[in-house]
């Protein structure tokens, strides 16, 4: 499996205000890895947890605009890893804020990797449109740190698709993460990582700019045109989208983002 993550304990479900450049007066309730792979390490593994599937009108709410974060004890169906500190987690790393009267899940970045997923169950071309609010802080040179991690299983070919280590992650044999580039030239663009290292995530620049930043943005991204371009041999029929959820690579300066209203839909 593509190596994503670190030591695990488990976060929140649910809904998305439509849009793109969205003023705090118009959003009321809208709740992002380039050379970034994140280390797997074994821990616990936890209950047994059924992924939650979409409706049969072909959407399912992946993170509410409503829902508060507690660390201490995360709704069952996510994952949350990293950031140090008590238990392995930065207190500040992960938390439920307000930011421009948008209710968000704000992810700190730090020395260490900090990760909030949800375990879903969705054929991916049944279900192949991402849709999510997100609003990040100023964050200097490069890919911002804050992204949006998506998994895959079941398309890759067979002898292709690394094997689960039993790190408490769904099964996914493929990763894809969206993230926020340096330049506002950059959207758009596809990255796939070079073939010497294959547990590389490609990233693809959903938008990006230093100028574009402190405003919230509602994006929408076509999850099965983006994996096509990615791994044109896989069987696009037989692939599963398995978890969705926010990611924040290691920085030495802290380095904020809010994301809001994460959705999947037909």
């Amino acid at each position: 499996m593509v190596r994503l993550f670190f030591c695990t304990s488990t976060l929140v479900s649910g809904t998305l205000v439509p849009g793109t450049l969205v003023p705090s007066a118009l959003v009321s309730g809208v709740l992002g890895l380039g050379a970034l792979v994140l280390a797997v390490s074994s821990c616990v593994a936890p209950k047994p947890v059924i992924p939650d599937q979409p409706s049969p009108e072909g959407r399912l709410t992946v993170m509410g605009s409503q829902q508060s974060f507690n660390l201490d004890a995360p709704p069952a169906d996510w994952i949350v890893s990293g950031g140090g500190g008590l238990k392995g987690h930065d207190r500040d790393a992960i938390s439920t804020v307000t930011r421009d009267g948008v209710r968000a899940l704000e992810l700190k970045s730090g020395p260490q990797r900090v990760i909030a997923v949800r375990r879903v169950d969705a054929m991916m071309l049944a279900t192949p449109f991402l849709s999510w609010a997100w609003r990040l802080s100023n964050h200097g040179a490069g890919i911002h740190p804050v992204r949006l991690i998506v998994g895959f299983n079941g398309g890759a070919p067979q002898g292709t698709a690394l094997d689960s280590q039993g790190d408490g992650l769904p099964p996914h044999d493929r990763a894809l993460a969206l993230v926020w580039g340096d330049t506002a030239l950059r959207r758009g663009a596809l990255s796939l990582p070079p073939t010497n290292k294959p547990l590389e995530a490609p990233l693809y620049t959903v938008r990006g700019g230093r100028e574009n930043t402190r405003k919230w943005w509602v994006e929408n991204v076509d999850l099965s045109d983006l994996y096509a371009k990615a791994w044109p041999n896989d069987n696009r029929k037989r692939t599963h989208i398995t978890f969705i959820g926010l990611a924040a690579a290691p920085t030495h300066n802290v380095v904020r983002g809010q994301i809001s209203g994460i959705l999947l839909t037909h």
